[in-house]
């Protein structure tokens, strides 16, 4: 049996009044990303984070995570590995540290996913769908940044030069002195502190960019704060 379907009336439409509706259709998206981004939800107070020496003897790839949580104020606990209930592993598809449990019942893992969900919840979100994309390449970037590691990069500083180059060049195409858009994300917080280290291993002043983003992440009060706690990014053992 056929099925009878109503004439779609933009089939009609001709060439320009098709385009004219499919940008306001995309306007109407762009906007609604806006005022999605713009909505801050409640700080999470009572978040767990779980990593290595409960973040005391080194921050690593929970480096962003306690980073955004400081400047959010939000009030959230370390906890050790040994720590970590059995369900995350059997039912929350968790498999390596960071775990982050949010006070929703919420279980995370994967350094990227968590930066992106705790930049939705604290207000440091991109506007726009382009910048969304963006922020999780700078992020994506950045992880593997780390991935590659210190010491690969002081036997081979052409390798570095040319990643330090792309984030040299990200902040140029934004001119904001911010890796997406005009205020602070969590791609920002997801750079920081391993940019700053690469920067120890090369000649700083090449990348004029880098720097003053740096300078800029050292001035907020939550990394200073943080920062006075002198806990290391890496362990010694793995300092470049």
């Amino acid at each position: 049996r056929f099925h009878s379907f109503q004439r779609d009336p933009m089939n009609d439409l001709p060439l320009g009044q098709l385009a004219a509706a499919v940008a306001g259709g995309a306007a109407v998206a762009y906007a609604l990303v806006a005022i999605n981004s713009s909505k801050r939800a409640p700080v999470p107070h009572g978040t767990v984070l779980y990593y290595h020496s409960s973040c005391q003897g080194f921050t690593g790839r929970a480096d962003a995570i306690v980073r955004m949580l400081e400047h959010a104020g939000c009030k959230y606990e370390c906890k050790a590995p040994s720590d970590v209930p059995a369900s995350f592993a059997e039912e929350q598809g968790c498999f390596a540290v960071p775990f982050v449990s949010f006070p929703g019942g919420l279980v995370l893992s994967q350094s990227q996913a968590i930066h992106q969900h705790l930049g939705r919840v604290l207000g440091l979100y991109p506007k726009t769908l382009d910048d969304e994309a963006r922020a999780m390449q700078v992020a994506l970037n950045a992880a593997d940044l780390i991935s590659e590691g210190g010491k690969k990069f002081k036997e081979d500083p052409a390798r570095l030069k040319k990643w330090l180059g792309v984030f040299e060049g990200t902040l140029g195409r934004t001119g904001t002195g911010y890796f997406v858009g005009d205020s602070l994300t969590y791609a920002d917080f997801a750079s920081y502190s391993w940019l700053k280290l690469m920067l120890t291993l090369t000649t700083a002043s090449a990348f004029p960019r880098i720097e003053a983003f740096i300078k800029m992440m050292d001035s907020l009060p939550s990394t200073q704060a943080f920062n006075a706690k002198g806990v290391p990014l890496l362990p010694a053992s793995m300092m470049p």
